[in-house]
């Protein structure tokens, strides 16, 4: 059944590769990427992502490989007092409709992102923004330590906000060294090179992406050459490419996390003993084995300056046990599952491919089996997204692979996910501490302090286990080694350059 899938995804792969360009003069690369958006407007849900990876939509300054901020559209910044700041832009700029972006453009965009998406107002609280030619100015209703990372995310955009926002949604006009042809939601990306382009012109001509959600027909659509270069191949195909000079593997740790979230509020997980018991059930080094990357242990990832943590949790079933036998929650009509108050301790899990990747169908099965060994049951419940599920917190457990720092920064990450009143507590997490510490990020502008609050927060919710982190996620790209200045940035919503070309 699986290879008639795989058979279905090259096939349908095959057909939509046929759309590109007809001149055999030109310069076309075809990528295979796990996620094509519904949209490309970057104000909707996480759209602008796909717009940065294909090289259209940039922001007002970037991320380098060391997350650290450097100028883009903007030139320049300056910290007025605390809840001011003024951007001057690259006067240099221009839409790929020849159009300059000035102060107000910016200032359409951002008022836009903030009317259109509820993420907005967790990475700065806005009050409002005024332009002057070049020149736009941030009011604040309170500090942002992390301001200038924040508006690095794909969220605030640049484009032409006066167009339509249907014609945003398919074809928005932004700044980057590509422009968008032609999306079909879901399925396709055509764009060609970008002739306005401030910083050089690209050396593509053109470069068609399609949706190929299953990793394993990813491998097949390179091997098969239909694609010149894809992203997120499982590390267990890595094998076919790495020792093959017709092709180039390119890998780095990023901030990504395998997580597997507690309901801190369900009827078993609402106990510490049982969330400690299972932290100390997982076997990472295992599961690291068969999916690469490090053992986790904390929420951020080593790869980033805050992420070293010393107090995670290590694989010990013995200790597992002891807990668990101390509490009183023990096996009584001896079925090998424990209770707690007459009630067996089964648990549900809920998992999906996530960033397209099938790592988390791995740890979901090796977590049933050691849980199983310390007397607890997990039930699996494979599901197309989770998303929802998460949204009304009727689960135990449920997989994730989260970028713990998608902006380089780890503020806006712990607001969102352990702040009691936070938009995206999954797990029902709530520690006055934590609450109080992520509070003192807003007025914190000294790197080195920002990144002690992260650890602080860090070695918090490891004493509380708040979730379970398995393993830091590493990035990869697999071109074909005709491809020149193929990149794998830790921050992975970049991909596509102007740099990037075929021999």
């Amino acid at each position: 059944m699986k290879k008639i899938k795989l058979l279905l995804c090259l096939l349908m792969l095959t057909s939509l590769c046929g759309c590109s360009s007809n001149d055999s003069s030109s310069k076309t690369l075809n990528a295979a990427m796990f996620w094509i958006s519904t949209s490309l407007d970057p104000t909707n849900n996480y759209d602008g992502w796909v717009l940065s990876r294909i090289g259209v939509g940039e922001t007002l300054l970037k991320l380098n490989e060391k997350y650290e901020v450097e100028p883009s559209l903007a030139k320049s910044y300056e910290q007025i007092d605390d809840t001011t700041w003024k951007f001057t832009l690259n006067n240099s700029v221009t839409f790929s409709n020849g159009k300059k972006v000035t102060g107000k453009h910016v200032q359409q965009c951002l008022e836009r992102a903030f009317k259109n998406n509820t993420r907005a107002v967790d990475y700065f609280d806005l009050n409002h923004i005024e332009s002057k030619g070049q020149e736009v100015y941030l009011y604040l209703n309170k500090p942002s330590g992390a301001l200038l990372n924040n508006l690095c995310e794909p969220l605030f955009t640049i484009y032409d906000a006066s167009q339509s926002d249907e014609d945003i949604a398919s074809h928005p006009i932004c700044t980057g060294p590509f422009v968008v042809d032609d999306f079909v939601s879901e399925k396709t990306i055509e764009t060609s090179r970008n002739e306005n382009y401030y910083d050089g012109k690209a050396k593509l001509d053109h470069v068609h992406f399609t949706q190929v959600s299953d990793s394993d027909a990813r491998v097949l659509a390179l091997q098969s050459k239909e694609v010149d270069l894809a992203n997120t191949i499982d590390y267990s195909s890595l094998k076919l490419f790495r020792k093959n000079k017709d092709y180039q593997v390119l890998e780095v740790l990023g901030p990504r996390t395998n997580v597997v979230y507690m309901n801190n509020e369900s009827t078993f997980l609402n106990d510490k003993i049982i969330r400690q018991a299972l932290s100390y059930s997982v076997d990472r080094e295992s599961i690291v084995k068969l999916i690469g990357g490090k053992v986790a242990q904390g929420l951020y990832s080593s790869a980033l300056p805050y992420g070293h943590v010393f107090n995670g949790y290590t694989f010990d079933l013995a200790k597992a046990n002891a807990l668990l036998n101390e509490a009183g929650y023990l096996d009584s009509n001896h079925d090998g599952i424990r209770e707690k108050n007459g009630q067996k301790i089964v648990l549900n899990y809920y998992e999906s491919a996530d960033h397209g990747s099938s790592d988390a169908n791995i740890i979901a099965q090796s977590l049933q089996s050691e849980a199983k060994k310390i007397g607890i049951e997990i039930k699996l419940n494979q599901v197309e997204n989770v998303n929802d599920i998460k949204a009304a917190g009727t689960f135990d457990l449920c997989s994730a692979n989260d970028s713990s720092a998608p902006t380089g920064d780890p503020e806006t990450f712990v607001q969102q996910r352990y702040l009691s009143t936070g938009s995206n507590n999954t797990g029902r997490y709530k520690n006055e501490e934590v609450d109080h510490l992520i509070q003192q990020f807003s007025t914190a502008y000294d790197l080195n302090q920002r990144q002690d609050l992260a650890k602080k927060i860090s070695e918090q919710i490891l004493d509380d286990a708040g979730n379970i982190y398995v393993s830091y996620v590493p990035l990869n790209t697999v071109a074909s080694s005709k491809v020149k200045g193929a990149i794998c940035h830790p921050v992975d919503y970049y991909m596509i350059t102007k740099d990037l070309d075929l021999k």
